[in-house]
């Protein structure tokens, strides 16, 4: 294995100041159990086919996140927490809790943005999308060694903790993205981290915990009704990485 990056890079902090909008722009830049064997006789080729398998199984992820969105060239991040949902094929549903309540879901074609303190839903048409976003990662849906490059992270901070760290680079044109950078669970292969990095350099991070898979989440939770009172808003072309 080589030694792939010493370290990420364009992720460094240096204030951290709250904005509503890019809790949306951070999630549409976003839109596993196998055999413990030792990680050290994975090669990163196999870290990601043992993820791909492991999401190819399941029925429906939950759990929660902390997602940080960072601008490459103000250095400021926007730092978001709250529940995931997620149901094969194709329904998700993003409860955000803070810095405030907001409301991301699929159905399977529709991605609905709904405000409740802005009395708001934007629809966009998101068919087919999911194959070619990075949010398809944990889907199963995107073939991590046919439509990206996969090379280890191998660095003294992480070479004996619980995480393999792949990254990816896909090998399509004309995404939104440059690169994702997956923090693996050794023994699980559940995807603990998963950071998005743009074109401009500005970077999503999303960490996942208290994750329980195949629970029989109902079908009603990947459904939207927008409140009465609610504008709803459809973008004349919808645009979602």
């Amino acid at each position: 294995m080589n030694n792939g990056i010493r370290k990420l890079t364009g992720c460094s902090v240096r204030g951290l100041r709250r904005h509503r909008s890019m809790i949306g722009l951070g999630l549409l830049l976003l839109i596993g159990v196998g055999s413990p064997l030792s990680a050290t006789a994975l090669t990163a080729d196999e870290v990601a086919d043992k993820v791909q398998v492991t999401y190819q199984g399941f029925s429906d992820l939950q759990g929660s996140f902390l997602q940080r969105a960072t601008n490459k060239l103000s250095g400021m991040t926007q730092e978001a927490s709250g529940r995931l949902f997620l149901k094969w094929p194709g329904r998700m549903r993003w409860e955000y809790e803070k810095p405030e309540s907001r409301l991301f879901l699929i159905d399977g074609k529709t991605l609905w943005s709904y405000s409740p303190s802005e009395h708001q839903a934007i629809a966009q048409d998101v068919s087919g999308v999911l194959t070619t976003s990075p949010i398809g990662i944990l889907f199963g849906m995107s073939s991590l060694r046919r439509d990206f490059q996969v090379r280890p992270i191998v660095h003294a901070g992480t070479k004996d903790g619980p995480e393999s760290l792949l990254e990816l680079t896909p090998k399509g044109k004309g995404l939104s993205f440059k690169r994702v950078i997956l923090g693996v669970d050794r023994e699980s292969f559940l995807i603990q981290r998963l950071t998005v990095f743009d074109l401009y350099g500005n970077t999503t991070t999303v960490e996942l915990s208290k994750q329980k898979v195949n629970s029989d989440l109902k079908d009603d939770l990947f459904q939207f009704s927008p409140p009465p009172g609610t504008d709803v808003v459809t973008p004349l072309k919808p645009t979602v990485p």
